[in-house]
């Protein structure tokens, strides 16, 4: 099965084909904004709820200069070099499918588990579509939203992938009908899709508190029905999330967790994990300083540290 292993690293074609499924003509796609690429659950995959990580390779990449002096160290740099690539044990599922090279690897965005994907960078606009139809077996089914589309039936796989490209953005989608759920995902963009804010009050509490560092991680629930430290998990807890900032030294992050309303917050949990306990012991050991406040139906768990680990997770393993 193509996806998640193999992946692709930076693909974004040329628009403006004469292909007489083509409906629209190119348009200037926005600068990237998280919240306006998370379609509602169901609108393009996935049903109620579904996770989210942004990564800005732009943003990591440029810790060259300071590696090993900086916040990030050498092995976590060519670790994110590799998975750029497609490859070492961190590979991201946009390799460079075609086999056409990546001029920047900018802003990235996997969304419901790789099933949606968004790539901002500097490619090889006019090679990329090229490649994937000689290359992959991919064959163009047209343009929608300023995106030439891109479809691969997979045989005898559950799913197929559909590749949108314009001269900046990547746009992947892998489910049973791609082809027309890449199309909702480019509409997400401009608000003709549904977006999770928009459907979602604890998605839109958790994207007030996290989403405008260097990396962020994010998901809603249901309500969880009983606190787990090693996991962790809070009882009342509807969304979880995580950010890092890169500018300043020490390095700031974030745990946000939402309840589902204000007397629902399990405060004396939260502290505890943020002292210690449970998986707390492990992942705020780096942390030179760890503090909690509460922001209404919000807990902020916020730490420095003198190194970012550019791999966190939410949960332990």
């Amino acid at each position: 099965m193509l996806s998640t292993t193999g992946a692709v690293a930076g693909l974004a074609g040329c628009l403006g084909s004469d292909d007489e499924n083509d409906d629209d003509d190119p348009i200037e796609v926005a600068d990237f904004e998280l919240s306006s690429w998370l379609s509602a659950p169901g609108t393009v995959t996935g049903e109620d709820h579904y996770p989210f990580e942004y990564f800005s390779y732009e943003a990591f990449l440029a810790l060259e200069d300071t590696l090993g002096e900086g916040p990030l160290s050498e092995d976590d740099y060519e670790e994110i070099e590799a998975g750029v690539n497609g490859e070492g044990s961190q590979p991201r599922p946009l390799p460079s499918l075609s086999g056409r090279e990546i001029d920047t690897f900018g802003e990235y965005l996997t969304v419901d588990n790789n099933a949606q994907q968004v790539l901002y960078g500097d490619h090889a606009p006019d090679a990329i579509g090229d490649g994937l139809v000689e290359d992959v077996g991919f064959e163009r089914v047209g343009s929608h939203g300023g995106f030439d589309i891109y479809l691969n039936e997979l045989q005898g796989q559950p799913v197929d992938i559909a590749v949108g490209l314009s001269e900046d953005v990547l746009l992947w989608v892998e489910d049973e009908y791609p082809d027309d759920d890449i199309e909702a995902l480019a509409d997400t963009q401009t608000g003709d899709t549904a977006r999770y804010t928009d459907e979602s009050e604890e998605m839109s509490e958790l994207l007030d508190h996290v989403g405008s560092g260097a990396r962020s991680l994010g998901e809603t629930s249901d309500p969880i029905s009983q606190t787990d430290l090693d996991f962790p998990a809070f009882e009342g807890q509807v969304a979880y999330g995580y950010d890092v900032a890169l500018d300043g030294d020490p390095i700031d992050e974030r745990y946000v967790i939402v309840f589902e309303d204000e007397d629902a917050v399990t405060l004396d949990d939260v502290e505890a994990w943020a002292g210690g306990e449970g998986d707390g012991e492990e992942r705020f050991a780096s942390h030179t300083d760890v503090s909690t406040e509460q922001d209404g139906r919000t807990v902020v768990v916020s730490g420095t540290r003198e190194t970012v680990d550019p791999f966190v997770d939410l949960y332990s393993p």
